[in-house]
């Protein structure tokens, strides 16, 4: 073989060396890339996997939240009252629930309840999801609830709450506010030759402001002023406080409209109907042929779809309680013109409540607005104007003006925005817990239920 025979055979050798050499990094790099492939499909199922199971559990948080609220049995025990023997609720207990299957294939959930305390739990939600290879995705959701106890109402006889505006008192002398506290979430105003005395505090989550020509005789507490530690919310100045609900028109057996449904009031109408829900046409017929003086049912709740405009001389007595699903307005109007005899009536008018039965008998009794709450000039009789037993409620604005006769109310009044301005004759409010708790409906504990806590665990 000559030397130019070899050399040729040995770079064959080299070539082939490089080759396998090649074959095998390619072959290496394709194995190291489908093995990543298959991985990173492994994990993005699993991750799919893992948000589906999270999921789920957030739908078993969900469900307890749910029946918490309104299944009788878990509510029931949930909303567990202290007493002398057991002051921490410690005997309530709820038994654990499983849904299966529960929203996907092969899922389920199990919700545990534990007590820890009045009111107050921590509820457990564990998904698990079944897989074909026979493992199990499992994701545990843990949340801490309460509901607040009492109501915020049960101290205050004027209480602004939720997110409130200002309580201004302009050129009235006195306001007299008896038993109870004054609150207002946000800022309390005194001006104008006006005098306001409360017989145990004002408290403002803002400023308390009196100008030079008037006085406010309270123990105060404000982010301005703080003359006393404010133990009845426990802050100086007071933390916010929501507004406790009146159920309007839920349609559930607590709600207003419905108890009107099925209250009589068939002595004052001549439409044929009986029930004590009214249009405002119908309630202004109502009060046009009982006219001057409209006594309303004892012990009934009179509920109007829509305004309502006392005027031109009405004397309205209200046995229990009388809603309006948008505004109320007294005395704003002097005269009434109707295209029926004796077409136009005139005079200043009067609104008396009255709540009916023994305190014991815990029947509602005030005036209720879903909105807007309005006192005009014309409204005054011998000398009263306005004088109510029970709550006077405004889910918006409530406006006490221009009355030139007293003012009396034995209740509460909570609003979101109030203001009373030019009212000389004088204006007495006191302080009566049970009639407010009653007019409320509001349980021992709030409708609400915080969330204290949330974790997630795999």
């Amino acid at each position: 073989m000559s030397h130019i025979d070899t050399k040729i055979q040995k770079q064959k050798g080299v070539v082939l060396i490089i080759t396998l050499a090649s074959l095998g990094v390619m072959l290496f790099l394709g194995s190291y890339f489908l093995s990543f492939a298959l991985t990173g499909s492994k994990i993005s199922a699993t991750q799919g996997i893992g948000i589906r199971a999270y999921y789920l559990a957030e739908s078993g948080i969900d469900e307890a939240l749910f029946k918490l609220q309104n299944d009788v049995v878990w509510k029931t025990a949930f909303e567990t009252e202290p007493n002398p023997g057991d002051p921490n609720c410690s005997s309530w207990s709820i038994t654990p629930y499983i849904r299966d299957p529960a929203l996907i294939a092969n899922g389920s959930y199990t919700i545990t309840v534990t007590n820890l305390g009045c009111a107050q739990a921590e509820i457990e939600s564990k998904a698990n999801i079944q897989l074909p290879s026979g493992s199990v995705a499992q994701r545990v959701i843990k949340m801490k609830v309460f509901k607040a106890m009492g109501s915020p109402l049960s101290d205050f006889s004027v209480f602004l709450g939720g997110p409130a505006e200002n309580f201004v008192v302009s050129f009235v002398n006195p306001l007299n506010i008896h038993d109870g506290s004054l609150f207002s979430n946000k800022a309390i105003r005194v001006k104008n030759l006006s005098v306001v005395n409360v017989d145990n505090k004002a408290l403002a989550g803002q400023n308390i402001t009196v100008d030079w020509s008037s006085e406010l005789n309270a123990t105060s507490c404000a982010s301005n002023i703080c003359n006393v530690t404010c133990d009845a919310i426990s802050d100086c100045p007071p933390a916010t406080v929501g507004m406790p609900p009146i159920d309007f028109d839920s349609g559930g057996s607590e709600s207003y409209i419905y108890i009107a449904q099925n209250d009589d009031c068939s002595s004052v109408r001549t439409d044929g109907k009986t029930n004590c829900v009214f249009t405002p046409a119908e309630f202004e017929q109502v009060m046009w042929d009982n006219y001057p003086a409209l006594s309303l049912p004892s012990t009934v709740v009179v509920y109007v779809t829509g305004d309502i405009n006392l005027r031109a001389g009405q004397d309205l007595t209200v046995n229990g309680t009388l809603l309006a699903d948008r505004d109320i307005n007294l005395g704003k109007d002097l005269c009434w013109t109707k295209s029926e005899p004796p077409y136009v009536r005139c005079g200043t008018s009067r609104i008396h409540v009255v709540r009916p039965g023994a305190p014991a008998d815990n029947l509602p009794s005030g005036i209720l607005a879903s909105r807007k709450f309005n006192t005009g000039i014309w409204l005054g009789i011998d000398g009263e104007g306005l004088h109510i037993e029970g709550l006077v409620y405004s889910g918006d604005e409530m406006r006490f003006s221009s009355i030139g006769a007293s003012v009396e109310i034995h209740g509460a009044i909570a609003g979101r925005k109030v203001s009373f301005s030019s009212m000389w004759a004088g204006v007495d409010i006191y302080l009566e817990p049970n009639v407010v708790m009653d007019t409320f409906k509001d349980a021992e504990y709030s409708p609400l239920i915080t969330i204290e806590h949330w974790e997630e665990e795999y």
